[in-house]
């Protein structure tokens, strides 16, 4: 492994994840290097294009790697295939649609359909959540072949925040989803936020994704929810067959 490479893609993570510039002590202390070796690091992230430094001395990740994200997104065929379909289900429920996919241990929000009134959900393009504590999470990842170690693996390791619920009530749940296809979530990610959620299986029988319908509960009632699932899962299954899912 390059060393030096791993620790130049770490710090321009965290510079991405930052919602202010950040200093170069900071960063040195908070990967544990000297601050000339942090410098270089930076240094070369500025002259690559991918950082950039004001006038205080504090650096912000640039919009290149934006780019480059925007490029792969564009070719990738779960994304082409499902656009449509997400319009129609905004159409239908007024509410904010999300396209996310796994992304290690986290639901990744890779498209997105805003509602059109004032008071929305918060979530946003780019964002990650621990899949375990999400709806889109737990029906991606509860129709994997290996769902209960997969539950139980990311179970152990999540630690913040933690699971509001203990490992046989997930494995439970778990059971319902892979009979529905679909889980709802009345303030529990979020509070005051509902969601619907359902997997997109593709090829090979896995899951490839998920649509989640998010809105506030004042709004978005369990009734609005459940009006609403069999429109999801009918988008769900014909974007699942477009990409040559069962």
């Amino acid at each position: 492994m390059d060393s030096t490479l791993f620790k130049g893609l770490a710090v321009l993570e965290r510079l991405s994840a930052a919602d202010t510039p950040v200093g170069v002590s900071a960063l040195a202390a908070e990967f544990d290097l000297p601050k000339s070796n942090m410098h270089r690091t930076l240094s070369t992230l500025v002259a690559a294009g991918y950082a950039a430094k004001n006038d205080a001395g504090a650096y912000t990740a640039t919009l290149k790697t934006w780019g480059l994200g925007t490029q792969i997104m564009a070719r990738l065929p779960l994304q082409r295939t499902a656009v449509s379909f997400m319009h129609t289900l905004q159409e239908a429920s007024g509410e904010t649609v999300s396209l996310v996919v796994m992304d290690g241990d986290d639901s990744l929000y890779i498209h997105q359909i805003s509602s059109s009134v004032p008071i929305r959900a918060s979530s946003h393009v780019g964002e990650r959540a621990p899949a375990l504590l999400t709806v889109s999470g737990k029906t991606m990842l509860a129709n994997l072949p290996d769902y209960t170690a997969r539950y139980r693996e990311l179970f152990q390791r999540q630690k913040s925040p933690k699971p509001p619920l203990k490992l046989n009530e997930y494995l439970a749940e778990a059971e319902l989803i892979r009979e529905n296809g679909y889980w709802m979530s009345q303030s529990v990610w979020r509070p005051a936020i509902n969601s619907l959620a359902a997997v997109i299986v593709g090829a090979e029988g896995l899951p490839v994704g998920a649509i989640a319908i998010t809105g506030p509960k004042e709004r978005y009632t369990a009734a609005s929810m459940e009006a609403l699932i069999p429109s999801l899962l009918n988008a769900c299954t014909n974007i699942g067959r477009a990409l040559g899912g069962p």
